[in-house]
């Protein structure tokens, strides 16, 4: 059986595919610093990384956060990103490349 998906969680997911899409339109070089702040942005604890499922009123700050940020970010003045220092996560398959593996 399906796992039902919340209205907030659904928000979430589409502004995590709105980020993707952002570091997308960014250049290639500077895209791997941009996968990690987007990812450090979504799981750090001190972000909004981890918080609980029934904390509404928290995650419709983070959205609302992200929404502000991404419009930010998402200008073609921006170019690059400086990361957070201490905090390192693993790429996912489509920080390096896609499902070939190609950047």
């Amino acid at each position: 059986m399906a796992k039902r998906v919340t209205g907030l969680q659904r928000q979430i997911y589409g502004m995590y595919k709105r980020s993707l899409k952002m570091v997308a339109s960014k250049p290639v070089e500077t895209r791997s610093a941009w996968y990690q702040f987007i990812a450090s942005q979504f799981r750090s604890p001190t972000l909004g990384g981890g918080i609980r499922r029934k904390d509404v009123g928290a995650i419709e700050y983070y959205l609302r956060r992200g929404d502000k940020m991404l419009e930010q970010y998402g200008s073609d003045r921006v170019k690059s990103v400086q990361g957070v220092a201490g905090e390192r996560w693993p790429e996912g398959w489509v920080a390096r490349g896609g499902k070939e593996g190609k950047p």
